[in-house]
């Protein structure tokens, strides 16, 4: 039977240095994002040298938001990447929200200046600008509501690639799909059948959530259950998604017993910086995700640490600031669009335990958590075992596991997976504790359980494997 291969990439995010790289105000800016800025075109053309060399990748895939906020000189400038790689290997691509700056804030910083006067492309402007990539290649396509279009390739002998745009086509103008947009999909997974064709999809906003409601609702498609559904019992069985930068895979089965994989590819500007592999063959997909070890920026070799360094920085930048200097830390938090109105009056409290976390050790921090615990909240052993070990380093590691599908939580020591563990279910039992009416109080451990819910993903992911599964495609 016929292999294909493919290589999935999301969330370029690509910013062009003439948006400014130094400064005050491009300093707040990079360091309130997990995503690198001023390095993502090395970043990119290191993932592309890698992919061009790779002789068993047929093509590539990019599922949205190629550029950082739609600016022009951005989707100018990575443009001509795409069409340098294109020439050699076929590239298919979606674009979303951040490619036409939907929020209408596009930026360029120039010293302490924040400055909005950088001309972007509109919605019908974009759509033609990446209208030819792959197009020696099209099946069929549709004209979404707003002037987008969704698209079916032949991207191999038996294999298609349904290259959908969600942006606003949803009920009430969200993201997700208008009824005649729905049924141009269902048709396509038909035809292909009907032509013995195998089908993988793409889109940018997730189709299911990833590792909680509480953390991916909002980066949803509307309705996104009731689609997920529709598209598994139409024979849609492995849907690539971007947006939330949180590299994870999901499955989901509809009530008629039809199950559908999401695989959530983080940001590739990011922290892991992950390219997904996707070998189909005899009707299965084997997905393997491996990441960017290297790239040279600005005449400078960087590993793999550089790129994670920058995106725990949002935390360690912001505890920092914290313990170190009020006004830096008020500017930090509203880069992040958070305005502390009572920060004066608080911010010793936050100042001494931003102190605490930056130089505390586990030991230490077990000790205090059970004082206020009657010696329940950690377990002794366990944290005597790593009681030495700084307590920061530990945070970050279940920080770094939101982004990188919790490829290296398997290297935790259970000794730390018991610490977390305990510190998980620490706000259940401090509210069921608290003299709060039993209503609200049940309120309230919804939001707790969820928290508890999503820290063991983080330690013990559930199956499939985030970084390497098979899906049947059939």
């Amino acid at each position: 039977m016929a292999k294909t291969k493919l290589a999935f990439i999301a969330d370029l995010h690509y910013y062009s240095p003439r948006l400014g790289t130094t400064g005050r105000a491009y300093d707040l800016r990079q360091g309130s994002d997990q995503k690198c800025l001023a390095e993502s075109g090395a970043i990119i053309d290191a993932a592309f040298e890698r992919l061009l060399s790779e002789p068993d990748v047929d093509a590539l895939v990019i599922s949205g938001d190629v550029t950082n906020d739609g600016e022009k000189c951005s989707h100018d400038e990575v443009r001509a990447k795409f069409l340098s790689f294109a020439e050699k290997k076929p590239l298919y691509l979606i674009t979303s929200t951040h490619d036409w700056c939907t929020d209408h804030n596009p930026r360029r910083f120039e010293g302490n200046e924040i400055y909005h006067d950088v001309e972007t492309l509109d919605a019908e402007t974009l759509d033609a600008y990446y209208r030819d990539f792959g197009r020696e290649n099209l099946v069929d396509e549709y004209e979404t509501g707003r002037g987008f279009h969704s698209r079916c390739f032949q991207v191999g002998p038996a294999l298609r690639l349904l290259a959908v745009n969600d942006d606003m086509d949803g009920e009430g103008g969200k993201s997700g799909y208008s009824e005649a947009h729905l049924q141009w999909m269902e048709k396509q997974l038909a035809d292909a059948k009907a032509a013995g064709c195998d089908v993988i999809a793409t889109e940018h906003h997730l189709l299911l959530w990833g590792i909680s409601g509480l953390i991916n609702k909002g980066q949803s498609i509307g309705d996104n259950f009731a689609v997920a559904s529709r598209l598994a019992d139409a024979g849609l069985r492995l849907m690539f998604v971007g947006h939330s930068h949180m590299q994870r895979t999901t499955e989901f089965t509809s009530e008629n017993g039809n199950k559908i994989t999401q695989v959530n590819v983080g940001s590739l500007c990011g922290h892991p910086a992950p390219i997904n592999y996707v070998t189909v063959e005899d009707g299965k997909a084997h997905i393997e995700v491996k990441c960017l070890e290297h790239f040279t920026y600005e005449g400078e070799e960087k590993d793999a640490s550089f790129i994670r360094d920058h995106s725990t920085a949002v935390l360690t930048n912001l505890l920092h600031a914290a313990a170190e200097d009020k006004q830096d830390f008020r500017e930090r938090l509203e880069s992040q669009g958070i305005h502390l109105k009572p920060l004066d009056k608080i911010y010793p409290i936050i100042r001494h335990y931003a102190k605490l976390a930056l130089g505390v050790s586990v030991g230490k921090a077990a000790k205090k958590v059970n004082r206020l615990t009657f010696g329940k909240g950690v377990d002794k052993k366990a944290a005597k075992a790593i009681k030495n070990e700084p307590l920061l380093p530990h945070i970050l590691d279940i920080f770094c596991c939101v982004f990188d599908g919790s490829m290296h939580a398997k290297d935790m020591s259970e000794e730390t997976r018991r610490v977390a563990t305990d510190v998980s279910t620490l706000p259940r039992r401090i509210i069921n504790k608290a003299p709060i009416k039993k209503a609200k109080k049940e309120k309230i451990f919804r939001t707790t359980d969820e928290i508890e819910k999503i820290l063991q993903e983080l330690i013990n992911p559930s199956l499939p494997d985030n970084v390497d599964c098979e899906v049947d495609l059939r």
